[in-house]
């Protein structure tokens, strides 16, 4: 199962990348894996992770990488930009614990300490054409100009699923220990799915859809099992985004004024016709009562 993998790499990056081992300078059981990905220094070899932005770089590209060996170049892209999202979950996740140097956005981070890192840019050892590490997160750019603390929540929720994943294991899944965690994670995700600034962004909402998708995959492969109790997922709520909102005012505007210049004419045409019938009419009136008149 290759999100129970994926889960276990997050899980092993963040112990290596606890708070208060990456703040106090402390060793970490994969420091040597990390320093390969640390920033290359003058003479061009790999250097050291000397603060913790460096080390939660390190680790981002890690797992980008780690990720790509989980799928031995056969992922689609649609997998691909799943586990992104969720490395860029992890990133902001990090950077929420210990962000330096008046770090305020994503793009802020990614700019200053991803973006020129060497391995970032090196072509996928296992991808069968030229795409680098940089490709797949390109088409998440979008997610590193959100704010840091608007997608913590996410975060939080994905580290729910993955502890059922934990739990449930690759081998020999223990389905109902796992079920008894489902709880804490549908109601996560049901306050996301109710905020309607989470529901009205393409962006966000294309990360709930994630969610939904892998805990359906978990609740599925349960599903023969009579000691699991997965409660199932709301549909994911639709509401207009902010961008269809826009979009939409913009023709009205544009509609409006287009319908009145056919209506206007069309208006003061019939309301003429009105007044010169009832004027012709008024007029005949008129006409044959002097008639009877003068004949009296």
């Amino acid at each position: 199962c290759k999100i129970y993998s994926q889960c276990e790499a997050f899980k092993k990056v963040d112990d290596c990348l606890q708070i208060g081992i990456t703040s106090g300078g402390g060793g970490c059981s994969i420091d040597d894996v990390l320093s390969d990905y640390c920033p290359t220094n003058i003479e061009g070899q790999n250097g050291q992770c000397d603060t913790n932005n460096e080390k939660i770089s390190a680790g981002f590209i890690w797992l980008l990488i780690t990720f790509e060996d989980i799928c031995e170049g056969q992922c689609s892209d649609n997998e691909n930009e799943k586990y992104a999202e969720y490395a860029i979950l992890w990133l902001n996740y990090k950077l929420n614990q210990n962000s330096e140097d008046g770090i305020n956005t994503l793009n802020d981070f990614y700019t200053k300490y991803i973006e020129k890192n060497t391995h970032y840019n090196q072509k996928i050892s296992k991808a069968n054409d030229n795409k680098t590490y940089k490709n797949i997160i390109d088409k998440k750019k979008n997610l590193m100009n959100m704010d840091i603390n608007d997608i913590f929540r996410f975060y939080d929720a994905f580290e729910s699923l993955c502890s059922m994943y934990n739990e449930l294991g690759d081998e020999n899944p223990n389905c109902g220990k796992c079920s008894q965690k489902a709880d804490e994670f549908v109601n996560k995700y049901d306050k996301l799915n109710e905020d309607p600034n989470i529901t009205g962004n393409n962006s966000y909402k294309k990360i709930l859809t994630t969610l939904f998708d892998d805990y359906g995959n978990l609740k599925k492969k349960c599903d023969d099992d009579p000691s699991s109790d997965f409660p199932t997922l709301s549909p994911i709520k639709t509401t207009q985004s902010f961008e269809d909102a826009s979009s939409g005012s913009s023709i009205t505007s544009k509609l409006i004024p287009a319908l009145l210049i056919f209506a206007i004419p069309l208006f003061l045409g019939i309301a003429y016709k009105t007044i010169y019938k009832r004027k012709s009419k008024k007029n005949k009136e008129e006409n044959e009562s002097s008639y009877m008149i003068r004949r009296e």
